[in-house]
């Protein structure tokens, strides 16, 4: 009986130190969970310009704290400054906005304008429910709907935009810490990884971390080029500013399908300025290269980090931003990789289709 109430004894000792270690883990999560978007996006700042800071730490002697808050300094000034520019522009404008859409629809809807008659497929449709909608003025429930949907969606934007530009913020005052103190977390998480994978864990956190550095390369990269042929197309077209719209349609691209916020009104500016020709083009234009392009070079940066086919790099980004949003799409491609790696060295052997003559063939022999 000693023996065994011994071995009960430990085993009860190490469920009760699991069951803590659990619970410790699931408060802990609880805590952090407000803060897991900004962390993240530490983290990929943090990644996509360790090279900016590694050149600052040279040029301070070594110094992390300072070279941290010099890094930190130049984020804020360069991503946070122009955020908070547009989004109190923006933020400001909705109240004005809701005002006039109000005292537009009470006021009714003009003539529908000329131009939307002849516009491909669809024109005569909306000429003819812009008529409808015009006769029963502000009395309709339809209107009052409409109006109510669109102040509705305009406040949502405005505090959007505020949760955004709070988030970026926090965001770049963890890159401060992440930076000061990356290297030594990264040397401890190896030392953790190593107990709970062993020697693969090394391989683990290169594939994670060059996967994870692809993403954002190649979400840098994509959006320099949407805004290079959105801007070549917006001066192809005879859009005014075609410079600071391509620089803004390539910020929105990042997003999927955001990009249509500039180019759509720009075409509709050139339908009602009589130029249907160039309104045609600068559609085709954006939707089928400019939206499409970012699935061109994400694969190639994604890649290039690690060995992840280009089905699973495409199923990663767009799954991972489907089921987490925008942060999704470094994540997706990232837990697919390194499922990828492990199933690789679980079965490191070549396999390679043969014809069902060749196999018939090598298993009679």
């Amino acid at each position: 009986m000693g023996p065994i109430s011994e071995e009960r004894g430990a085993f009860l000792a190490a469920a009760f130190a699991l069951l803590f270690i659990l619970i410790l883990c699931l408060a802990s999560f609880v805590i952090v969970r407000p803060f897991l978007a900004a962390l993240l996006w530490g983290v990929i700042l943090v990644i996509a310009t360790w090279p900016v800071f590694a050149w600052f730490r040279r040029r301070v002697g070594g110094q992390n704290t300072l070279a941290a808050a010099l890094m930190t300094l130049l984020l804020a000034l360069v991503l946070l400054g122009p955020v908070v520019l547009v989004g109190t522009t923006m933020s400001g404008g909705v109240g004005v906005l809701s005002e006039k859409v109000r005292a537009f629809m009470q006021a009714g809807l003009p003539p529908p304008p000329a131009f939307l008659e002849h516009v491909p497929l669809v024109g005569a449709r909306l000429t003819q429910r812009w008529r409808e909608f015009a006769e029963q003025g502000a009395r309709s429930a339809e209107a009052h709907a409409l109006v109510q949907r669109t102040i509705t969606w305009l406040l949502a934007v405005a505090a959007g935009i505020g949760s955004g530009i709070a988030q970026l913020a926090l965001s770049i005052v963890c890159a401060f810490f992440f930076f000061r103190e990356g290297e030594a977390a990264l040397q401890r998480l190896r030392d953790i990884m190593g107990h709970v994978a062993g020697e693969r864990s090394n391989r683990l956190l290169t594939v994670a971390y060059g996967t994870l550095k692809g993403v954002v390369y190649g979400v840098i990269g994509s959006a320099l080029a949407q805004a290079c042929l959105a801007g070549l197309g917006y001066f192809m077209a005879g859009v005014p500013a075609p410079f600071l719209l391509g620089i803004i349609t390539g910020f929105l691209g990042i997003v999927p399908a955001a990009g249509a916020i500039v180019w759509l009104p720009a075409s509709i500016w050139l339908f009602r300025s009589d130029e249907v020709g160039w309104g045609i083009f600068l559609v085709a234009w954006s939707a089928i290269l400019v939206s499409n392009i970012d699935n061109v070079i994400k694969p190639l940066f994604i890649s290039r980090g690690s060995a992840l086919p280009l089905l699973l790099v495409l199923i990663g980004i767009l799954g991972g931003a489907m089921a987490f949003g925008l942060i999704g799409i470094f994540l997706g491609p990232t837990v697919l990789a390194i499922l990828y790696t492990l199933m690789r060295e679980w079965s490191p052997g070549d396999y390679v289709l043969r014809p069902a003559a060749d196999s018939r063939r090598a298993s009679g022999a």
